[in-house]
C-alpha cells in the first residue's frame, strides 16, 4: 500500500442555482463505471468511494439521491462525465487518521444493478470488480450455480475471450468487468469442455476447496 495515494482519482460536483454555486472536488479511492454507447462520451458509474469533510460529503450524498451528474478522472480514466441513476443506494462511515481531531469522512454510492446482486442471473449482466481469472470464475459459479473446480479458472476466462463475452470497463482502484451471458450457455461451454477433454474432472472424489477471493483482497491486487 506504499505510496497509495497516488491510484486514488477525482470527483467533481458543479451545480448552479440562480442564488449560488456548489463547487466540490473530493478524492475517489474507488470507481467502476461504464462507458455509454452513444455521444456525446460519459458512463454509467455503478460504484463511487469518496473521501473528503462532512459538508462535500452531504452535498455529493444529496446530489445523488438527485440523480445528478459528476465529473470523474483518475489512473488510467480521463475525464469523464458519470452518473449512478435512479435507486442508487449510499452508505457512508468515518474515518480517524492520526494526529487530526476530526474524523474525515466516507462515502460509498452504488447503482441500482450493482446493489441488487440478485439480478445478475436473471439480466444476462454481471459486474465484477476484479479481473483475476480465478476471481471471474469462483463469481460466476457462485451467482449461476455452476458445478466446477478452481481448476478450470483459466479456461473459462478463454471461453470468455473467444465469445466476446469479457469486457473491461472503467475502474480505478480496481479492475472491474462486465461479464455477458446466461447460466444455459456456461453450462454448454462446460458440457463441450467436458466432451473434447479440454477440461478434466479430479481424479478423486471429495470436497472441493476454493480459494478465498474476498473482494478486499481483489482490490489490494489492483492498488
Amino acid at each position: 500500500m506504499k505510496n497509495a495515494h497516488l491510484r486514488f482519482g477525482w470527483l467533481t460536483y458543479v451545480k448552479s442555482t440562480e442564488k449560488t454555486t456548489t463547487s466540490v472536488k473530493l478524492r475517489l479511492d474507488r470507481f467502476i463505471g461504464e462507458i455509454l454507447p452513444d455521444p456525446p462520451r460519459q458512463a454509467k458509474a455503478h460504484l463511487i468511494s469518496l473521501i473528503g469533510g462532512d459538508t462535500q460529503i452531504a452535498a455529493v450524498c444529496a446530489a445523488i439521491s438527485l440523480g445528478d451528474r459528476f465529473v470523474v478522472e483518475g489512473p488510467g480514466v480521463q475525464p469523464i462525465r458519470v452518473c449512478l441513476e435512479r435507486n442508487a443506494q449510499c452508505f457512508k462511515g468515518s474515518v480517524q487518521l492520526a494526529g487530526r481531531k476530526k474524523p474525515l469522512r466516507h462515502l460509498v454510492g452504488l447503482s441500482e444493478e450493482l446493489a441488487n446482486t440478485k439480478s445478475s442471473a436473471s439480466s444476462g449482466r454481471t459486474l465484477l470488480a476484479g479481473s483475476d481469472n480465478q476471481f471471474i470464475w469462483s463469481s460466476m459459479a457462485h451467482i449461476h450455480g455452476i458445478p466446477g473446480i478452481p481448476e478450470w479458472a483459466d479456461w473459462f476466462t478463454g471461453e470468455l475471450d473467444s465469445h466476446k463475452a469479457l469486457i473491461r470497463t472503467l475502474g480505478i482502484g480496481c479492475n472491474p468487468v462486465l461479464i455477458k451471458g446466461e447460466k444455459d450457455q456456461f453450462l454448454s461451454w462446460l458440457s463441450w469442455g467436458v466432451e473434447s477433454e479440454a477440461i478434466k474432472f479430479p481424479a478423486t472424489t471429495g470436497s472441493i476447496r476454493w480459494p478465498n477471493m474476498a473482494l478486499h483482497d481483489i482490490f489490494l491486487r489492483a492498488s
